[in-house]
């Protein structure tokens, strides 16, 4: 399989996960870019991000149409959003990849916990 059909797949996926959870496709997409895409180390968290924002572009307008949802309720979710990004984005530089794939590991563990129980 070429490497653009490997990158077709992969943001399928996320799509689909985005699509159905109304957000997460993300956690699929970054072990998807490391080892199905091959993507270098240093690409896949800024690539993930540029790959989800129209994904949830996209669910956000289909889900528009089916329920309301103010942008004034959203503000408060929004500027946490942006200030959390900002700091995470300034913290992992400063962190080495080995640590920020064992960070998303437990993040992943965690979030497939509170799943299970729910």
């Amino acid at each position: 399989m070429n490497s653009r059909t490997r990158f077709m797949v992969t943001g399928l996926a996320a799509g689909i996960v985005t699509g159905i959870l109304g957000s997460g496709g993300g956690i699929i997409l970054v072990p998807l870019l490391a080892s199905f895409c091959k993507e270098d180390e240093d690409r896949i968290f800024p690539c993930s991000l540029s790959i989800m924002l129209p994904i949830c572009l996209c669910s956000l307008m289909i889900q528009k149409r089916q329920v309301s949802v103010s942008f004034l309720e959203a503000l408060p979710y929004l500027l946490g959003g942006l200030i959390g990004g900002i700091l995470s984005v300034i913290a992992a530089k400063r962190v080495s990849p080995v640590w920020l794939h064992r960070l998303f590991g437990c993040i992943l563990l965690w979030s497939g916990f509170k799943c299970l129980i729910s």
